[in-house]
């Protein structure tokens, strides 16, 4: 019903008089207090985006409650909500199993109600195929159904109805308990995040630098030095104390981006997979595999390890190279892969963070840095560098956020983490004192799990609309790359988000993100093309906090495969399950009951049974999405590259999302149904905002109503039956789709001539569609066009000329294997390029010179191209460096 297809306390008393004593206690009172809130407030929420759809289905709503009723619950649990975010309490005895009872009688109405529905269906399914003509033994076996149906009803609506009366009744005592005088202990200003803002990425996204100049130094001269030889860079120190911020900056620091021809950063975890590891190196260079592919080197179906390290080798043969390996365990992971990094004798260097000391000490080509503290002014700066920016700390604040740094004991990760809490908090000196307490508290806690209480205040302290997105960061492996699109969608899918009034539940995701952004407790990793976030990571530290704090919380449960595979077959009462893999061969033999979102790595399923109100369904590997969601595969089966879909896509309105990641997909023909009137009616599946790879689909007017909010789109047409041409499919009809803002085309086919596009395109890229150079001009007129693709033959001609006045919010422009040899434009055609990228271009004789006159171009990206378009590159960048333009980039391979 609403699956979502991703394809894809010990108190401890301080020292000091009464009064502090006595504001400890209490502080800690409510942090304690606090813990068990979350889990209330996402059951109320999910609970909430249930029966909101059931308003938008009369016919279910009708066989579940009735308007009003439905109505009278929203109302109940709005109320509760309301209180869990203000958290009007002074005594823990008023509140004493509060939470819990509001959890458990939500997630009961939800799972009575959501059962009551399925049954619905599947009783109407099931009268569908046996209408007609009934024996008489049908016939009874119908009564009997329609009987025990009819038994089922009613107890559903006696158990239903007492839960509506348990969750009455808990509203009459927060009544109560906000008539008794309760106050708001707390109270934190909710800044209002936009959308906007967000895709341009989070205003404090640079990572801040602070006590580490010299370190900073030491490492590039390092790294640049005059050696010849392959040489291993190491920095070693404790977690949080800043060794991976300190390699970022230097990965991504000009000088040294001009220094090497490739650079590729992987994360090894604890469970580290060579595999894995050397396909995260071929994906950052996977540029140069993808030019000796052109140049006939065959893929490999199902590598080995070796084979796979082959093409590592062959792919940093000859190159000046930097590897980055971040975050290494053993020394046994290093002597795995150092044989794929070849010593090319050119200066080409592979630098190492660890925390290990004696895996550093085997790199013997080169001492390894060590990390250290900071001191007092370096750990006062870096406070208030991310507390107050370029503001200076105001003089009542200095003494109590002096205490703040003392308590964090010098440690990078802990000084960022408690500044992300106050930077977004309520500027007052009985807060900070409040939340100073708290971390002396921490403190006294013993070393070794110092800097992890001081981390999980940043948590406690949390409003509670943003736990449950940052808890359920823990479904994700250790040092795992998070692309946001799939973040938003499982945030979306599980119900955890809270509505806001004209706004889509992806946009209020990608607030919550940025939020928790902003307080330092998720790092951004990549851009993409039009500066938006593309991927993000969470320090392994605040993992492990978010991993007990939802375990304990029971917001969601961890297994092993190992686990699972030594109990008797069942796994019951876990509402968001995480199957994780202890070994390659592990195999999965269980039946998942009362599982509403099952995660699970890559391995062989053989899971039989699952939940029928699973709502998402998040998995890496490919072959456990072909047995469980039973999709028909077409064509060889070892091939898995094209699914046919069934009918009923259609009949889902509350889908958002539908996408596949290892090939196509078949859409077939929305089913027509005619009503009494003689109408045709059909249902338009407004939420659907995503659509990718559909081969060979027909975007008929019926299609083209049915998915009016569509913003991405992924279609490949292949090979046309016989007689069949581009009308039949009415691609035309494109123009139509008016809220479209990304578009894949891979034509296989020549494209009309002047096919429109939306004028709503953001992102556009065309892929062996052999369109003219000259009949770009219907893609240049597209006003919001920022991103231009033009891969594999996308386009063909020997010239290209653009008209003046087009592409004016063009920011990136990639050009791939064409035949294009004259190129002619200036800064006129393109003013507002940033990113230029050609590759496989073996016969453009040169890039324009009028290029680089462009003031907003920072990169140009040269790879298999001729010598002559090298020359010109490397000719405008010297033309721009004297004119004092140094934040340029050119790289030539």
């Amino acid at each position: 019903m609403f699956l979502e297809i991703i394809l894809t306390g010990t108190i401890c008393w301080a020292a000091g008089n009464d009064d502090s004593k006595s504001m400890l206690v209490k502080s800690t009172l409510i942090l304690r207090n606090q813990r068990s809130e979350m889990a209330a407030y996402a059951s109320l929420l999910s609970l909430g985006h249930t029966l909101d759809q059931l308003l938008l289905h009369p016919t279910r709503q009708r066989a579940v409650l009735d308007k009003a009723q439905i109505h009278s619950l929203l109302e109940k649990i709005s109320f509760l909500q309301d209180f869990l975010e203000d958290f009007p309490l002074i005594r823990a005895d008023e509140i004493q199993g509060l939470e819990e009872k509001i959890a458990r009688s939500a997630h009961a109405a939800e799972d009575i109600i959501e059962s009551r529905v399925v049954d619905q269906l599947l009783q109407n399914s099931e009268d569908e195929r046996r209408s007609g003509i009934f024996g008489c033994l049908d016939f009874v076996k119908l009564c009997f159904k329609k009987m025990t149906l009819w038994r089922s009803s009613t107890l559903f609506s006696q158990d239903l109805q007492k839960i509506i009366e348990e969750i009455g009744s808990m509203k009459k005592d927060v009544t109560k308990i906000k008539k008794n005088g309760g106050i708001k202990i707390m109270e934190q200003p909710r800044k209002a995040a936009t959308a906007g803002s967000f895709i341009r990425g989070a205003s404090n996204s640079k990572n801040t630098m602070v006590g580490f100049d010299e370190d900073l130094i030491q490492i590039m001269e390092k790294l640049t030095g005059h050696n010849s030889n392959l040489r291993i860079i190491s920095i070693v120190g404790m977690g949080g104390i800043g060794k991976t911020t300190l390699a970022t900056n230097v990965y991504h620091d000009p000088y040294i981006v001009q220094h090497f021809h490739v650079h590729a950063w992987v994360t090894i975890s604890q469970q580290y997979s060579l595999q894995e590891i050397i396909l995260t190196l071929l994906k950052d260079i996977r540029v140069l595999t993808e030019c000796r592919k052109e140049e006939g080197c065959e893929e490999i179906t199902q590598p080995t390890d070796d084979e796979l390290g082959e093409r590592l080798y062959k792919s940093l043969s000859g190159i000046k190279y930097l590897i980055v390996m971040d975050d290494l365990w053993s020394i046994e992971c290093w002597n795995d892969i150092k044989r794929f990094f070849p010593d090319n004798n050119n200066g080409s260097r592979v630098m190492i963070t660890t925390r290990l000391t004696n895996v550093a000490d085997d790199f013997r080509s080169c001492t390894p840095h060590q990390l250290h503290f900071l001191d007092e002014d370096q750990s006062w700066a870096l406070f208030c560098d991310k507390v107050f920016g370029k503001e200076s700390c105001p003089p009542e604040f200095k003494v109590v956020g002096k205490k703040f740094v003392r308590n964090c004991g010098a440690l990078p990760l802990a000084i960022v983490a408690i500044s992300g809490l106050l930077a977004k908090s309520s500027r007052t000196l009985e807060y900070w004192e409040s939340v100073a307490n708290d971390t002396y508290a921490a403190l006294n806690m013993g070393a070794n799990g110092h800097c992890f209480n001081i981390l999980s205040l940043s948590y406690k302290h949390l409003p509670v609309h943003l736990k449950p997105c940052f808890l359920y960061m823990a479904i994700f492996p250790e040092d795992r790359e998070i692309r946001i699109s799939r973040l938003v969608k499982l945030w979306t899918s599980e119900g955890i988000l809270k509505p806001i009034r004209s706004r889509s539940l992806e946009e209020i995701a990608e607030d919550n993100l940025k939020d928790l952004i902003e307080r330092n407790l998720i790092m951004i990793h990549k851009y993409g093309s039009r500066n938006k976030i593309k991927t993000c990571i969470i320090h392994d530290l605040i993992r492990e906090l978010c991993l007990r704090e939802a375990q304990k919380e029971k917001f969601l449960r961890v297994n092993m495969m190992h686990s699972l595979n030594n109990h008797s077959g069942i796994i019951d009462n876990k509402r968001r399950l995480i199957i994780q893999r202890s070994s390659d061969k592990e195999e999965f033999r269980q039946q998942v009951f009362d599982t509403h979102s099952l995660t699970c790595g890559e391995f062989k399923s053989s899971a039989s049974k699952l939940h029928r109100l699973l709502r998402a369904l998040n998995m890496d590997d490919i072959c456990s999405y072909e047995e469980i969601l039973r999709v028909t595969i077409t064509g060889p089966s070892s091939s898995l590259k094209a699914i046919k879909l069934p009918a009923e896509i259609w009949e889902m309105p509350q889908l958002r999302h539908l996408k596949w990641e290892r090939g196509d997909f078949y859409l077939p023909d929305p089913p027509s149904i005619n009503s009494k009137n003689g109408r045709r009616d059909f249902l338009v599946l407004k939420n659907l905002q995503t659509l990718s790879k559909m081969q060979n689909v027909r975007f008929t007017d019926e299609v083209v109503h049915r998915i009016p909010n569509i913003k991405k789109l992924g279609i490949t047409y292949r090979r046309f039956p016989r007689g069949i041409g581009w009308n039949y499919y009415e691609v035309y009809n494109l123009a139509r789709l008016r809220n479209l803002e990304s578009l894949f085309l891979d034509g296989y086919n020549n494209l009309p001539q002047n096919l429109c596009f939306p004028q709503s395109l953001k992102k556009l890229t065309l892929k062996q569609c052999r369109v003219r150079w000259e009949d770009l001009t219907v893609v240049g007129s597209l006003p919001h066009l920022e991103v231009l693709n033009l891969m594999h033959l996308a386009v063909t001609g020997r010239k290209w000329n653009p008209v003046e006045g087009q592409f004016l919010e063009l920011k990136s422009l990639r050009i791939y294997h064409t035949d294009l040899v004259e190129w002619m434009a200036d800064n006129s055609h393109f003013p507002r390029l940033e990113k230029l990228r050609l590759w496989c271009l073996p016969h453009l004789k040169e890039i324009p010179y009028g290029i680089g006159e462009i003031h907003t171009l920072r990169s140009i990206w040269l790879l298999c191209c001729s010598d002559s378009a090298k020359s010109s590159a490397e000719k405008i960048k010297e033309e721009q460096q004297n004119l004092g333009n140094y934040d340029l980039r050119v790289r030539v391979r």
